[in-house]
């Protein structure tokens, strides 16, 4: 995909990741902001894992596709898969600005500038820590995916809840009693009168899927995305008076946050270690806090991280030599 800013002169940038959605999503987040600030013009690349070797510094065994990188002023890489690429464009071309997302478990100095989680305890000149990660929530885009939806909205009156359900990962769990305390909320919430606007992800368990599946063919005031079809996610965004989201997802608790509507945590299983950093962060500055079945969150000032950082890579990017 090609983004191109109105301007024959817009500097180039090549967002790098392995195509995950949360994944390219940030980078792709990151280099649209910047796109907002000034001319820049977008490209992306995909690295898959069906690749070899790189020349790299001795030790740093990683992989990168077999294949040209386009030419680029701007490199901005997310997740594993990208630290070889921007090592890679770095070494053959040392104009090129790398920017780095997430903490990139090597020294960040391996590259021009480092956006990582406040919650991930990273540090450095080069570094720039942000509550939780970049994204693509904007009001424009937020207002354009509503509309896209509308029709089907409009058959659903308000309230209306977002349920944004992820799933296991390093850090969680979504056990059977995680998710029978999620959906007895949104029964509670359906009782009431909400209409409800639920979206899954990959990481969430068969019998949990199975069980929201079910619990939305009981009724006509439920729209559940299953992840067939267009997708609805940033319409939900736009149309939830509150939205509840299960702790585990740093992007999509970031995302409901940037909407500034009411956000309440769903609890899960395990141990969230730094991630409780983050929670902290989003209660004080967001009053995102677990959802216990009492609903007094109020809006606030959108959450917007990302324009933040991408001011400072612009900052940055003219400072270099």
């Amino acid at each position: 995909m090609t983004v191109v800013s109105e301007s024959c002169e817009a500097v180039k940038c090549l967002v790098i990741s392995d195509g995950r959605r949360g994944i390219e999503n940030q980078a792709l987040g990151l280099a649209e902001a910047c796109a907002a600030l000034q001319p820049l013009s977008i490209q992306t690349q995909h690295i898959q894992h069906n690749t070899f070797v790189a020349a790299l510094p001795p030790g740093l065994q990683l992989r990168v596709a077999r294949f040209e990188l386009p030419e680029c002023d701007i490199a901005i890489g997310c997740g594993r898969q990208a630290i070889a690429p921007l090592l890679k464009l770095k070494r053959d071309n040392p104009a090129i600005f790398t920017v780095y997302i997430q903490d990139p478990r090597i020294s960040p100095d391996a590259f021009d500038l480092v956006i990582a989680p406040e919650h991930d305890g990273l540090n450095g000149p080069n570094v720039i820590n942000m509550i939780g990660s970049p994204n693509r929530v904007t009001e424009t885009r937020i207002i354009g995916e509503t509309l896209k939806f509308a029709a089907g909205l409009a058959k659903l009156p308000s309230p209306k809840t977002a349920f944004l359900i992820g799933g296991t990962s390093k850090t969680h769990m979504l056990t059977p009693d995680d998710h029978a305390s999620h959906l007895a909320h949104a029964k509670t919430l359906y009782a009431a009168g909400h209409s409800l606007l639920i979206t899954t992800s990959r990481r969430t368990p068969d019998f949990a899927r199975e069980a929201w599946t079910d619990f939305a063919s009981e009724s006509d005031r439920i729209w559940l995305y299953d992840g067939n079809g267009p997708n609805p996610y940033f319409a939900f965004l736009g149309a939830a008076d509150l939205i509840l989201v299960t702790e585990d997802s740093t992007n999509m608790l970031t995302e409901a946050c940037g909407t500034g509507k009411p956000v309440y945590r769903l609890q899960m299983s395990g141990k969230a270690g730094k991630f409780q950093t983050l929670y902290g962060a989003l209660e004080l500055r967001c009053d995102a806090v677990s959802y216990t079945g009492q609903l007094s969150g109020a809006d606030f000032l959108p959450l917007d991280e990302t324009t933040r950082a991408a001011q400072e890579l612009w900052n940055r990017f003219k400072s270099s030599p």
